[in-house]
């Protein structure tokens, strides 16, 4: 029987308080310790950033990512209407164990976790912005950076979910991940995966000249694949999945009274905000005090020219007998 998504209200007696104590907070100089021996380094503007050098992740680590990490997962919620794709719900053991890397923020695990009190859910993150003191008891957190694999044994979850890590992977590290990802669940077990696709471009020169010329050539210099959304499908069948369901979601930014798409925007303005110390000397080598300006205007562009961005999402299953 599929695992339901409640709509009950949250109550207290459905979080734990650990008496360790929380995790600090990533400062210039913390080290989380763990398999990432992931180190912290402050920007000039004050947003902390991590330094492994694994990882081509770019966005930075603090509470205001926190911010927008939340924002973006109630609003990627409410643009898929819920969680999981529905093929997911229904076939997902009631009790079953699921992970979730790159949990960030740990939005989406305190959310499912709440909504499923039967299943136990584990986030991994490089970065321990998740919740170190109140959370689902059902939930738990690891520093883990999935670069280094799962330190799970084989066979060890129902589900598996991975979201938005478009500028955490390099483009030869999917494939490492995903089988990780197909090792650690159990035959039968299911994958979802989810990522944008922000190449369309051709709105408005300055969309053009923000996007193409700089964002996606940043990616391009750190080796990360601007399409990785599309080629989802592909990547989850070459491993070895059996495709369940496939799904792509158009957002054009044009209309002003779609509040979720307004958030999209919103958080897609504050990631651009957080990659100013990378883009500026490539959009404004000779002063970069303009790049708020720049970055403004390219906004305004979009919603004005109804900018278009694609959110890819893909289940599959790992097969009963393998």
């Amino acid at each position: 029987m599929g695992a339901k998504q409640s709509k009950r209200n949250f109550k207290m007696s459905e979080i734990v308080h650990p008496t360790t104590n929380p995790s600090p907070m990533p400062s210039a100089t913390h080290s989380s310790g763990g398999s990432s021996g992931a180190n912290w380094k402050m920007s000039a503007d004050g947003r902390i950033y991590h330094n492994v050098e694994s990882s081509a992740y770019i966005l930075p680590q603090d509470e205001e990512e926190q911010d927008r990490l939340n924002s973006q997962h109630f609003a990627a919620k409410a643009l898929s209407n819920g969680n999981m794709l529905a093929s997911v719900v229904e076939a997902l053991p009631q009790e079953a164990k699921i992970l979730d890397i790159g949990c960030g923020s740990g939005s989406w695990v305190m959310d499912v976790a709440i909504d499923n009190p039967c299943t136990h859910i584990t986030g991994i993150d490089i970065a321990d912005i998740f919740p170190a003191i109140i959370r689902p008891k059902n939930a738990d957190f690891k520093l883990v950076n999935v670069l280094d694999g799962l330190p799970f044994p084989d066979a060890t979850f129902d589900f598996v979910h991975m979201r938005l890590l478009i500028v955490a992977f390099r483009i030869n590290e999917w494939d490492k991940v995903i089988d990780e990802i197909y090792r650690v669940l159990k035959p039968g077990g299911l994958i979802q995966l989810v990522e944008s696709q922000y190449t369309d471009t051709e709105q408005s020169p300055k969309i053009h000249r923000f996007v193409s010329a700089h964002v996606l050539s940043l990616m391009a210099d750190k080796h990360q694949d601007p399409l990785i959304g599309s080629k989802l499908e592909g990547k989850v069948i070459a491993h070895g999945f059996e495709l369940m369901q496939k799904e792509r979601i158009r957002i054009p930014f044009s209309n002003p009274q779609n509040a979720v798409y307004a958030e999209l925007l919103w958080g897609w303005g504050n990631a651009m905000k957080a990659l100013k110390q990378a883009l500026a000397p490539r959009l404004c080598p000779d002063n970069e005090s303009d790049y708020d300006q720049i970055l403004n205007e390219y906004l305004k562009d979009c919603a004005d020219f109804g900018w278009v961005v694609y959110i890819w999402s893909v289940a599959g299953r790992k097969p009963l007998t393998v």
